[in-house]
C-alpha cells in the first residue's frame, strides 16, 4: 500500500475513534469537533497536509478527556478557508508526530515567535542566554503570584 493509502487507512481508524468520543460531549463541543472533523476531512491535497491532519485528529483523540473543544485554542470552530498547515501552530510542538520532519525554517522561526510571545517577558531571559551545541534546552516557566 503507498504512503498515502496507508495514511487515509490511518485516518479513517481515528476519525471512527474521534466520532465515537463526541458523542460524549456536550452540544456546544459536539458542533465545535464536528467543524474540526469537516475541515480534517477536506485538507488532503499533499502529503504533508494527509500527515498534518493525523497529528490533529491524534491529538483531539488523545486530549478530549482533557475538555480540548472547551479550552483554547480548539473552542472555537476552525476558519473554514484558512489552510491547515497555517493552524499548524495551533498544535502543542511536543504532539506534531508525523508532520514535524518537513517543518520548513520559516515555520520554526513562527514556533519560536510563538513561544517568547507566551513568556511573560516576551523572551528576553531566554534570548540572552548561549544556544545548545545540539539546539535543544529545557525551560520551566514559574507562575508566583
Amino acid at each position: 500500500m503507498s504512503e498515502v493509502g496507508e495514511l487515509s487507512k490511518e485516518f479513517d481508524c481515528l476519525l471512527q475513534e474521534l466520532e465515537c468520543v463526541v458523542q460524549r460531549l456536550n452540544f456546544r463541543e459536539k458542533s465545535i469537533a464536528t467543524e474540526w472533523i469537516r475541515k480534517l476531512k477536506k485538507e488532503n491535497s499533499s502529503l504533508e497536509d494527509l500527515k498534518l491532519r493525523l497529528d490533529f485528529m491524534d491529538y483531539f483523540v488523545n486530549c478530549w478527556k482533557c475538555g480540548i473543544f472547551s479550552s483554547e485554542p480548539f473552542n472555537k470552530v476552525p476558519q473554514p478557508n484558512v489552510p491547515l498547515q497555517k493552524l499548524r501552530y495551533l498544535l502543542p510542538a511536543d504532539h506534531k508526530i508525523r508532520s514535524i520532519d518537513e517543518t520548513s525554517d520559516e515555520q520554526r522561526k513562527l514556533y519560536v515567535e510563538e513561544m517568547f510571545e507566551m513568556m511573560p517577558d516576551r523572551g528576553a531571559f531566554l534570548s540572552d542566554q548561549p544556544v545548545p551545541l545540539d539546539g535543544t534546552f529545557f525551560l520551566v516557566l514559574i507562575n508566583q503570584k
